[in-house]
């Protein structure tokens, strides 16, 4: 069973709630678009409808609480969670024959962690027996409508409601506390399968000797002991099917064999006969212990996990108290849900695992909860170790992603932002690799655990710690970077560890980065200003040790990821680019390139809102399949084969300005990229017959004057910048990108360069030749295209100047 870890869904806001008229819809690739024709007189009504639904509605959710809970309260809980998770398995696996909706995939989550809650907070008064078909449809109908009513119809009219209490309600607040309410019910899996065991590692293996101590089982263990469960949960089921299926297979073969030469009296007695093999026995417990009983659940027959450490996770039926307390929210799934602060439950003796979402993604939180409740002092202990080890995560992935990169850790700076007496300013980190720098600044602390319902100001805290100051603190150092032509870093001890200058630098990233995962909110940082979370004027790239773990797998070439880079700051700038998952821009970068521009000529045809949805879902199917024992190709962009040698070459190669090189050809949209890829095959064709170059120019976005070289035609650099300068006086052009690829006789790369060409500095006489040589050019195009045939008075002039014929070349004729 390998569900997609990371749930997605359209991003919805209230306001679309009180469009009560007729809506336009487009949809453009994997997203919608909405636009509403409501007048402000229907919205008005509707608002003071939904208002007035507000009491009936919050009524109607508690009783429809009180019933649910009522209900799983006389059901035997074991065989109400093994029906669930079954059900659930079911869904994931695609055992109808279908490919399950989003909204069957929530729904089944939620029937394993509410139910497994409830069950944690309500005392059982269960009746031996089983689940029936009417008790599982009536409970399955009742949750669905539950999630249903709270996700639409509950924030509807809570909205209206809070309008009319306050009729200047600030609405960008009250969008981000829509969002926040049904992220939390609603979005589960903070990392991929593949990913849990590491992240465990990461993160545990500092604590190793104080949970040695406290529990008996070092981190290692530990998560070896959670990754069993982990498979149990995910491949168990596939592995005992077939399982059984053998183990049906085999006893019959035995059976046959038995009777065939064995005197056996009865039926009994050839059975007895059959099951005297002790290795088939045990084989036979095994598969129908996990396929029919509860096998597959059980922890402790699964692991070697200690006692106190089980009873540490675990919660024993009605044993928990807050979640049904008196007050606002009793047993919605807005309070913090059992399942949050303990994974496991205890029937009859033993100790179960059902859903691995609530396991691993709360555990480090649990655990350190259960470590400082058995010894206090720990505490700063745990906050200092978790802060050491969370500032070094990120390096780590960096280097991965950007091999023989230079990496200063930490760094400190003497500084005076507003004048007087120079302080000591620090930053976690700076990555150098060709001409990016990335300024790294992480929060060790935890994203708060409270509900935004009824906590929303802890999660606007939250942000403001993790997100907004260490974004400031960014952005400090590249104001210091920026004070001088040339500035000094050193460590604590002020040894002065490198100088920096900022003109060495084309692209400057503000990274900011949180052990704890909060992608769903981080994603879209910098369209948070409207709710006091100032990220500054800078573009910073918030993301989790999570995200990094993702891209240190997905990319396997580093100046695609710096390419990937510029676009991802260019998307955090962008009005019309507003997601709720990282990993949803690196899938739109995959579709659309510069995803950024694609939104926005969307978004200029007239819409509302742009909704985008399901981008991620290559980077899903990668991992789907990993966890399969597949292998597959990473998410890849659309290049053609002479481009991706491009790339691949300058990765390796050392080229001055190859990561600029390398980020100018992957701007190109699909069809430049394949003229691109039919240009040098042509080119190396020409070379061989005609035993020369020929230069292509190229205008536009994609400017440059482009050079194939190959044995046929050696490269000759002079004759190659002396025919740009031609190029950029005949075109008015103060600079000109010239590129220049050289292959070799079999056809293969052998080296690329990026010049940028201007006419400062020339002399008098080399600027002569240069209007010499471009009157020529000039002559020769506007020759060729009047061979053609007419030239159009509104046509762009041939000669390359830019302007129309009728304004050029045009008049003198």
């Amino acid at each position: 069973m390998t569900e997609r870890k990371r749930t997605g869904r359209r991003a919805i806001t209230p306001d679309d709630y009180f469009t009560a008229g007729p809506f336009e819809f487009a949809r453009f690739g994997k997203f919608m678009t909405m636009r509403s024709h409501a007048s402000a007189e229907d919205v008005k009504v509707a608002q003071a409808r939904m208002a007035a639904q507000f009491p009936v509605v919050v009524a109607e959710i508690d009783a429809l609480v009180s019933s649910i809970a009522s209900q799983i309260a006389r059901l035997p809980p074991a065989r109400l969670l093994q029906r669930v998770w079954w059900e659930y398995a079911t869904v994931v696996i695609g055992m109808s024959g279908k490919k399950a909706l989003d909204s069957d995939l929530l729904i089944a989550a939620r029937m394993v962690d509410y139910v497994q809650s409830i069950i944690a907070s309500v005392k059982p008064v269960t009746c031996p027996g089983d689940v029936n078909d009417d008790d599982w449809n009536k409970l399955k109908t009742d949750i669905e409508s539950l999630f249903y009513r709270l996700t639409l119809e509950y924030q509807i009219c809570l909205t209206a409601h809070r309008r009319t209490q306050d009729p200047n309600l600030d609405m960008e607040l009250e969008e981000f506390r829509f969002q926040a309410e049904t992220l939390w019910m609603n979005i589960r899996g903070k990392r991929y399968q593949p990913h849990e065991r590491r992240a465990l590692l990461d993160l545990l293996t500092p604590h190793s000797d104080t949970l040695y101590k406290l529990f008996g089982v070092d981190a290692a263990t530990l998560v070896d002991e959670l990754d069993k469960v982990l498979a149990k949960l995910t491949r168990g089921l596939a592995d005992a099917v077939p399982a059984l299926g053998q183990f049906h297979k085999d006893a019959i073969d035995r059976m046959e064999t038995v009777a065939a030469t064995c005197d056996v009296p009865t039926t009994e007695a050839l059975m007895a006969k059959v099951f005297e093999d002790e290795e088939l026995i045990a084989r036979g417990r095994t598969v129908t212990g996990e396929v029919f009983g509860m096998d597959l659940f059980d922890v402790g027959k699964n692991t070697t996990l200690p006692s106190g450490l089980l009873d540490a996770l675990s919660w024993s039926p009605g044993e928990e108290t807050e979640f049904f307390a008196p007050g606002d929210f009793r047993g919605w799934p807005l309070r913090i849900w059992p399942t949050m602060r303990r994974p496991f439950i205890r029937l009859d003796g033993k100790t179960y695992c059902f859903d691995i979402f609530s396991l691993f993604d709360n555990l480090y939180r649990v655990l350190r909860r259960a470590i400082v409740q058995r010894e206090p002092t720990y505490s700063e202990t745990w906050n200092t170790r978790q802060q050491a080890v969370s500032e070094a995560l990120p390096l780590t992935y960096l280097g991965k992603l950007l091999p023989g990169a230079r990496v200063y850790h930490p760094v400190y700076y003497w500084w005076a932002p507003s004048g007087g007496r120079a302080q000591r300013q620090e930053t976690d980190g700076l990555v150098i690799f060709d001409d990016h720098l990335f300024v790294i600044e992480v929060k060790g602390g935890a994203f708060t655990y409270t509900s935004p319902a009824n906590d929303l100001d802890a999660h606007l805290a939250s942000l403001r710690n993790l997100l907004q100051t260490p974004a400031n603190q960014g952005s400090r150092f590249v104001d210091y970077l920026e004070s001088a032509p040339e500035v000094v870093i050193a460590d604590a001890d002020r040894h002065e560890i490198g100088r920096l200058r900022r003109s060495d630098f084309r692209h400057v990233t503000i990274c900011t980065v949180t052990a704890d995962a909060f992608t769903t909110l981080a994603a879209r940082a910098q369209h948070l200003a409207s709710v006091g979370i100032a990220m500054g004027a800078r573009p910073v790239w918030p993301l989790s040790v999570d995200d990094l773990r993702v891209y240190a797998e997905l990319f396997d070439n580093p100046l695609t990821f710096l390419h990937f880079v510029e676009q991802r700051m260019r998307a955090g700038q962008s009005e019309s680019v507003s997601l709720y998952d990282e990993l949803d821009h690196f899938g739109l970068y995959l579709a659309q390139n510069n995803y950024a521009q694609y939104a926005a000529n969307v978004k200029a045809d007239g819409f509302d809102r742009l909704s985008f949805d399901g981008f991620r879902t290559p980077i899903d199917e990668y991992f789907s399949a990993v966890v399969h024992g597949e292998l597959p190709k990473r998410p890849r962009q659309s290049v053609p084969r002479r481009l991706a040698e491009i790339i691949t070459f300058l990765a390796t190669a050392n080229e001055p300005r190859r990561a600029e090189l390398a980020s100018f050809l992957l701007d190109g949209a699909g069809d430049f990229r394949s003229e691109l890829a039919a240009i040098v095959e042509q080119g190396l064709r020409g070379n061989r017959e005609l035993g020369r170059t020929r230069p292509m120019t190229i205008f536009g976005g994609m400017a440059m004057t482009l050079y194939i070289w190959s044995p046929a035609a050696p490269r000759l650099p002079t004759e190659a910048i002396w025919h740009t300068r031609t190029v950029m006086d005949a075109s008015g052009e103060e600079t000109r990108r010239l590129v220049e690829l050289e292959y070799g006789e079999d056809g293969s790369l052998t080296g690329a360069h990026l010049t940028h060409v201007s006419l400062a500095g020339l002399s008098p006489a080399e600027l002569e030749r240069v209007k010499s040589g471009s009157l020529s050019l000039q002559r020769q195009r506007l020759t060729q295209a009047r061979a053609k045939g007419k030239i159009g008075r509104n046509d762009i002039c041939p000669c390359g100047s830019g302007k129309k014929y009728k304004k050029c070349h045009g008049r003198t004729s």
